[in-house]
């Protein structure tokens, strides 16, 4: 029996990853850095880090109450008028507003107004159980609703001509769930490794495995004994920043999150469903980056999602970032500037 167990995680595991293989979407290319983005030798400027501070300092914060009571924390930074417009960050599982500082930097000096909200159950926002290293969601829907009162009360007010979603991983989930229920909401939208799926048969063992209690998902852990070296990580070949990213939840380990649970893995796969069949609602003009290197989320996935838009005759885009692991956004300099570079081109052509 123990040997029957041996060789179905086995072969789970070569089926997930055949689901994280590479998409035949065109290769992104390198470009020249028009958009004066940050770049790691001016992290180790510590005037640099010190502005990238400031900025994000400056920014207003608070909280509001999201869906079933839950606490939402959130941030904006607001132009002077005038402004190219607004971009709408949809972060990804694990994160905080505060992991995004140098993006933050970059989006605002090109013009932008930006807002931020941590997801429900990570960063600085409420937990749905006693375990705050936990990564658990009551219902993925929440997420989506969530989004939607910010976007009503926090962003509408202040008039923006112009509002873009920049989504990444499971932000990604929830920006295209978005996108599907509420068309027009925004000109443009860019996803950085959108989750879209994890592999049909690891949604399966994952149906079969979650009870009634939170638990964590098989391989993984709290977050202390989640930490992984730069040379065994799979989210970055960016050590600056990988090593940035660390110490951001060093500094501040309430907002920190250890790994998934069955519910929320549970949760999700039942959300990709949703998505799947939905597509046919999105008209938002959308942009996709899938990592060449990527082993978090289905790249596959990427591939039938963007087929089915093409298919139906939306608007929509996609690029194959060649050597790129999964966190897009804080990669080396070569692969962060092409993506954002092209991301920004992409939100100037919806520009009203």
């Amino acid at each position: 029996m123990k040997n029957t167990f041996k060789y179905l995680n086995t072969l789970l595991f070569v089926i997930f990853l055949a689901s994280c293989s590479q998409t035949p979407f065109p290769e992104l290319g390198q470009t020249t850095n028009k958009y004066n983005l940050s770049t790691e030798s001016l992290l180790a400027d510590a005037g640099h880090v010190q502005s990238i501070d400031s900025l994000y300092n400056l920014g207003v914060d608070g909280y509001f109450t999201g869906a079933d009571d839950v606490k939402i924390y959130y941030k904006y930074f607001l132009q002077d008028k005038p402004e190219k417009g607004a971009i709408v960050i949809s972060d990804g599982r694990t994160e905080a507003a505060v992991k995004y500082k140098e993006v933050i930097f970059d989006l605002f000096n090109n013009g932008y107004s930006v807002y931020i909200h941590d997801h429900r159950g990570q960063g600085f926002s409420g937990r749905m159980v006693a375990d705050a290293d936990m990564g658990y969601i009551d219902e993925f829907r929440y997420y989506v609703d969530d989004l939607k009162y910010f976007y009503d009360n926090l962003i509408t007010p202040h008039n923006h001509k112009n509002i873009f979603l920049l989504a990444h991983s499971m932000g990604g989930a929830i920006g295209v769930t978005f996108l599907e229920d509420y068309p027009g909401y925004f000109n443009a939208a860019a996803f950085s490794s959108p989750m879209l799926g994890f592999g049909f048969a690891n949604c399966f063992m994952v149906g079969l495995l979650t009870g009634d209690k939170p638990k964590y998902a098989m391989g993984h852990t709290n977050y202390d004994d989640g930490i992984v070296s730069f040379d065994e990580n799979t989210l970055t070949g960016s050590e600056v920043r990988y090593n940035r990213m660390n110490r951001v939840f060093e500094e501040g380990p309430e907002a920190r999150l250890g790994g998934a649970t069955y519910q929320w893995a549970n949760k999700s796969c039942k959300q990709f469903d949703v998505i799947s069949d939905n597509i046919s609602k999105i008209e938002t003009p959308l942009i996709l980056f899938s990592a060449g290197d990527e082993e978090i989320v289905s790249a596959s996935a990427h591939n039938d999602f963007i087929d089915e838009l093409n298919s139906s005759g939306k608007d929509a885009k996609a690029y194959l970032v060649d050597g790129a692991k999964h966190e897009l956004l804080i990669e080396k300099d070569e692969i962060r500037i092409a993506v954002l570079t092209k991301i920004l081109d992409f939100y100037a052509v919806y520009e009203r």
